[in-house]
């Protein structure tokens, strides 16, 4: 079995996520109301994926993420989710310097993938397309892995939810810095569940490690929990483990409160590979609808418009 695939509750002997109640470790931590100064907190998903940028004059960036099992999908490269919150990262960086003074949240973020990340690295190019009033828009390359773009909304500046400090022009360095490997595969280090495959059904809580600079779940994570949500309906659907080859995600609101149950309708999964739509509620706000997804999959040893997975298990 391929590590990376939904679970069906956590798995025995790896260590459950962090909630607002426990740390990465287990160890107590605040809610996740306020993010720690500076973002990210000493402990922190964006630093243990060991995402690394460059940032250059004119206004784009280079960067880095390994490829390590513990982000795997079973078609045999890093998982989309994982994929979306190094697009998310490395965008919403580019934007974070693009609006100073103001401030950015993620409002929309598309990835398609043409190939399996293999490794050892996933390097990007990103560049802003465009830096208008209310809205920013960012596009990433990943190199012969694929495609992303994402929007960005621009917000006025709050004195008490400071972004990510800006990477000095031409120096490659460890986002947040001071990160460590995922001890397990990291849907189950976020806490992540799959309660119902074939209706889409995941639950994710909310903790420090996975919030964003607002206190809430960081947009990257909020697509990995949507990709999994519609790679599992589909695999159900396909009778196959599925990898998600292509993510669309709207962001309407924050996700402030958790826990984040989501569901998924299969719109069709024929041969090798399908896709679905999904929905993000807050449990915590009365169910709020917090995002909108649409996923492709394909099974994980299927090939579909020339994508050939891998055998493995989940999406």
């Amino acid at each position: 079995m391929v590590a990376g695939g939904p679970r069906a509750g956590r798995s025995p002997g790896l260590r459950p996520g962090p909630s607002a109640e426990a740390g990465r470790d287990g160890i107590p931590s605040a809610p996740a109301v306020a993010a720690p100064l500076p973002y990210p907190p000493a402990e922190h998903v964006l630093r243990d994926l060991g995402l690394e940028v460059e940032t250059t004059p004119d206004g784009t960036a280079r960067a880095w993420m390994p490829v390590t099992p513990q982000t795997a999908a079973p078609w045999g490269g890093t998982t989309a989710g994982v994929i979306a919150t190094f697009v998310d990262a490395v965008s919403g960086n580019l934007a974070a310097v693009a609006a100073r003074p103001d401030r950015v949240a993620t409002a929309d973020l598309a990835l398609t993938l043409v190939h399996p990340a293999t490794g050892p690295q996933i390097e990007a190019t990103g560049a802003v397309l465009r830096r208008g009033r209310t809205t920013l828009v960012v596009e990433v390359e990943l190199g012969d892995v694929g495609w992303a773009s994402a929007t960005f909304a621009v917000l006025a500046q709050r004195a008490d939810a400071p972004g990510p400090s800006p990477r000095p022009d031409g120096r490659r360095a460890v986002f947040g810095g001071g990160g460590r490997p995922l001890p397990a595969w990291i849907g189950d280090v976020i806490g992540l569940e799959v309660v119902d495959a074939g209706a889409g059904v995941v639950t994710a809580p909310l903790g420090a490690y996975v919030a964003n600079s607002f206190g809430a779940l960081q947009g990257g994570m909020v697509a990995l929990v949507a990709e999994q949500a519609g790679a599992a309906a589909i695999g159900a659907a396909l009778r196959s483990p599925a990898s998600t080859v292509a993510l669309h995600t709207a962001y309407l609101a924050q996700c402030r409160v958790g826990p984040f149950r989501t569901t998924a309708t299969v719109l069709d999964a024929a041969g090798a590979s399908g896709s679905a739509t999904v929905r993000v509620f807050d449990t915590g706000a009365g169910d709020r609808l917090t995002t909108i997804a649409h996923v492709r999959a394909v099974a994980g040893g299927g090939d579909s418009g020339g994508i050939r997975g891998h055998g493995g298990s989940g999406g």
